[in-house]
């Protein structure tokens, strides 16, 4: 194969192992977000059955 050739293949191998690096993370972000998001729910449950015993 051409030095061309393996320069592009390497190059993008190097792409798709970043890409998945980036995805990686973009799942923990999303994880976390979604646990945040679960408690501020459960929070706002709460506050709503305080609002509702406090009439």
């Amino acid at each position: 194969m051409e030095q061309t050739q393996q320069q592009t293949l390497q190059n993008l191998g190097f792409e798709i192992a970043n890409k998945a690096i980036e995805n990686a993370q973009l799942l923990a972000q999303l994880s976390t977000l979604q646990g945040e998001n679960e408690q501020l729910k459960s929070r706002i449950d709460e506050l709503s059955k305080e609002g509702v015993n406090n009439d």
